[in-house]
């Protein structure tokens, strides 16, 4: 099956969601500043056989809302999304970053905040930054960094308290960094829009990670950069907020394990967001 039919089976889908019950609602607000919109994404590319599933998309106003890591270096365990929104105060949460293989409290990308410094390490392939916690207030609340065309990278994050490190999904100019491959699974990730809204992203169909970028760039969000924070049944998000509960948990990475996830796996590190 060629690549051009596979990627016109998704248009098809993603176009035709808009009469289904999953994207009746458009974007959704669940407080000031905050809105859910899910898409339906075909399940491993061109399955036709009814195996869809949602992409799930919180868009946060910084202006409404702070931003801050939970920790498992801080509060000595490893907690699922539930547990760390109730714990830390947050309305909203995601992976930070993958975890290493060593180390699993420790992230594989450079990350820190103002009440911990998580892994003091700037991986050399990572090329994307969010910077958050500015140490001015007359900066920025958010501001996204691209290593490989912002020359003032360093400075930038020199003015930032917070900052995570992780691979990128798209550049700035809104191109697919990752070729096609094989090796599908669930993913989350954080990006952030040309207006310097905030996004969360979980998309529970398995999905390469070219897949995923290009989802990111079709889809009608208006992205300038996106970067990959966990995959598989580690990916989670979790948003309890003013009645609603949104519980979004990944897949397994493959048919090894019988039956389908459902549950939050303990995440040693999280992005989460309080109101101001």
């Amino acid at each position: 099956m060629s690549a051009l039919f596979l990627r016109a089976v998704f248009f098809c889908l993603v176009l035709s969601a808009q009469s289904l019950p999953l994207q009746a609602e458009d974007w959704r607000p669940l407080a000031p500043g905050l809105e859910l919109r899910e898409f339906l994404i075909p399940d491993q590319v061109g399955d036709l056989a009814g195996q869809q599933g949602g992409m799930a998309v919180l868009r946060i106003n910084p202006d409404n809302y702070a931003l801050a890591l939970g920790s498992a270096l801080s509060t000595g365990r490893m907690r699922s999304m539930q547990e760390w929104a109730m714990q830390s105060g947050f309305v909203a949460v995601i992976n930070a970053g993958m975890f290493r293989a060593d180390d699993r409290l420790r992230s594989t990308g450079y990350m820190r905040d103002a009440g911990v410094v998580v892994n003091s390490f700037l991986h050399p392939s990572y090329g994307a930054f969010l910077a958050f916690q500015p140490r001015d207030p007359s900066l920025p609340a958010l501001r996204w960094v691209d290593r490989k065309s912002d020359p003032d990278w360093q400075s930038v994050l020199a003015n930032y308290d917070g900052i995570i490190q992780n691979y990128r999904l798209i550049s700035r100019a809104r191109e697919n960094l990752w070729e096609q491959s094989e090796l599908r699974h669930s993913g989350a990730a954080i990006a952030m829009d040309q207006w310097g809204r905030l996004l969360f992203i979980h998309c529970r169909p398995r999905l390469s990670l070219h897949e995923f970028a290009q989802a990111l760039i079709d889809l009608p969000l208006d992205l300038i950069g996106a970067m990959y924070v966990e995959g598989g049944a580690d990916a989670a998000m979790y948003v309890d907020v003013d009645g609603f509960v949104g519980r979004f948990v990944g897949e397994y990475q493959s048919d090894f394990f019988q039956g389908s996830n459902k549950n939050f796996w303990p995440a040693p590190n999280v992005l989460g967001i309080r109101p101001k």
